[in-house]
């Protein structure tokens, strides 16, 4: 195994610069996608099933590119990790371009779609990139910067949505007529969107940039390289396996969930059973492709199976083989990520009904007013004022959203590294533990809080608790994983976050709709629930004695 030397502080810095860039644009996917969804049209039950591009991509893409960049090596382009969080830079950057310009709600999903694709192709090599340079008593700290510079990227994202609506909102008295395509309606998206999505593109590619000229990877050694040469004999290209794998596992199931909604269209009205449907055909699926593949090794045609799928035959037997710990941390994260996916999409909309004082009965008057206007009838000037009243309040309420979430950020930037001594005294898994409850408690605060400013303070508590979940449990598995498999393992870590928002984004809908009264307050106090749960199991996390941070 090759020693790895220590590394300074200015060089675990610029390694990390370009997770800037990539958390810039997730800020702008947590703050700004989802209320740009509802100036395009969507409601509020459809914005969990909307967001399915995140987990979906995350569940599908952060393994295969983690196992296939495992077996890489390709100096010409930087190595093992670099080649790939290049592409998903590049990706994300054009996508963020282009997104404010969305004509359609199916436009802008779509885009999302990409979007997710590119960051998580950038953020699961970006992730094993930290735990490949640094040795184990500074994966602590690498992984903090790195949870710093999430702060950082999140936080400048928010605050710019904050400011530009400040600077370049046109009030509704200004305006013309509300149906004039001259001005920004409900139903469309403000131009002061447009300023934080473009600074977003040129921030996504240019710190990946910077990080990758700044810092080279660690060359393989001879015995590595040779088995890297081995295992990829006479195997495809990796975009080839990658499409490969996508194929073979998505095509017969989504195939079938639609044959089944045919034949059955009472049971499969809603949208989020086909999905769940999808899904249960899919992990069927794997189960029967990956037996047939370990179990007719000898047949020609099994065997080029398995060279073509390569990246999800290594993913599956990684799990198999996974440590305890990371067992007991997939517990954990079930409820910390459904916690967190509920803020992210019903924090805007619990403003504009706990502060602004929209009730869904003013929401639905105001689509009405736009359907109508869409239609080209005559709007009566009250109904004018009340929907354009609604869009200025709506619009405060993104710019509200943009500060909170600026402002713990903001908190995470200034605590990331500050948590590093704390860990090594009390030990990390107490950190985590207490990250998990001051956050349950911020979200349980929110709904009653009716001052603008006042709402910071929980934010606070969420900042501190965002600075120790972006860091931590990755610096804890990084510790307990083989050293050749991290990229495939920090992509199952990534899996165990998608796979509780991929139930969230099927089951909260309904959930909300008939059981939270579908109201986006009940909404922010159900996650704050499920992060008291989430810190309650994280006390059954345990490394081995040696693993342990020490002072």
């Amino acid at each position: 195994m090759i020693k790895k030397p220590k590394l300074t502080f200015w060089q675990i810095w610029n390694m990390n610069v370009g997770f800037f860039g990539i958390q810039f644009s997730f800020g702008l996917q947590q703050t700004a996608v989802n209320p740009i969804f509802s100036f395009l049209g969507a409601a509020h039950d459809e914005l969990p099933l909307l967001n399915l591009a995140g987990p979906v991509t995350g569940l599908l893409i952060q393994p295969l590119i983690g196992a296939i960049s495992d077996k890489t090596w390709i100096p010409k382009w930087g190595g093992r990790r670099k080649p790939f969080f290049m592409i998903g830079a590049i990706i994300a950057s054009l996508c963020l371009f282009a997104f404010p310009f969305s004509p359609e709600l199916w436009f802008a999903v779509g885009l999302l779609w990409l979007l997710d694709a590119g960051n998580n192709t950038a953020m699961e090599p970006y992730r094993a990139f930290i735990g490949d340079k640094l040795p184990d008593e500074q994966l602590t700290f690498g992984y903090q910067m790195q949870s710093l510079f999430v702060g950082a990227g999140i936080t400048i994202a928010n605050f710019s949505l904050f400011l530009f609506q400040d600077w370049f909102s046109v009030p509704a008295e200004e305006g013309a007529a509300l149906c004039s395509t001259a001005v920004e309606t409900v139903t469309a998206i403000p131009t002061w969107v447009y300023y934080s999505f473009f600074l977003g593109a040129i921030a996504s590619i240019g710190t990946v940039l910077w990080s990758v000229w700044k810092t080279p990877e660690i060359p393989p050694s001879d015995e590595e390289l040779n088995g890297i040469r081995e295992f990829n004999k006479d195997k495809p290209n990796a975009l080839i396996q990658i499409i490969s794998v996508l194929v073979v596992l998505l095509t017969l199931p989504i195939a079938l969930g639609f044959v089944a909604r045919f034949f059955l269209p009472e049971l499969l009205e809603d949208y989020n059973v086909l999905v769940i449907v999808i899904l249960l055909l899919a992990l069927i699926w794997v189960y029967i492709i990956y037996r047939w593949i370990k179990n007719h090794q000898a047949n020609p045609f099994a065997k080029r199976m398995g060279d073509l799928l390569a990246p999800f035959i290594e993913t599956t037997e990684a799990v198999g083989d996974m440590p305890k710990m990371m067992w007991t941390l997939a517990g954990v994260y079930f409820f910390q990520w459904y916690a967190l996916f509920c803020y992210w999409q019903f924090i805007t909309p619990m403003l504009r009904t706990s502060l602004y004082g929209i009730a869904n009965t003013d929401y639905q008057k105001y689509e009405g007013i736009m359907e109508a206007c869409e239609a080209g009838e005559v709007i009566a000037t009250a109904d004018q004022s009340f929907a354009q009243n609604i869009q200025l309040l709506s619009e405060q309420a993104l710019a509200q959203t943009g500060l909170m979430n600026g402002t713990y950020n903001l908190v995470t930037m200034l605590v990331a590294l500050a948590l590093v001594p704390l860990a090594r005294r009390v030990g990390s898994k107490w950190v985590y533990v207490l990250s998990l409850v001051i956050t349950g408690i911020a979200m349980l605060s929110m709904p009653f809080i009716k001052d603008e400013y006042i709402l910071l303070a929980p934010m606070i508590l969420f900042g501190i608790g965002w600075a120790a979940m972006m860091g931590i449990p990755y610096a804890m598995v990084s510790k307990v994983i083989p050293e050749d498999r991290r990229g495939v393992y920090m992509g199952i870590v990534n899996m165990m976050i998608v796979i509780p928002m991929l139930i969230q984004t099927v089951s909260f809908g309904p959930i909300i709709k008939n059981l939270l009264g579908d109201n986006a307050v009940n909404a922010i106090l159900f996650g704050g629930v499920f992060f008291i749960i989430a810190s309650i199991l994280a006390i059954r996390l345990k490394l081995p004695k040696e693993k342990e941070d020490h002072l």
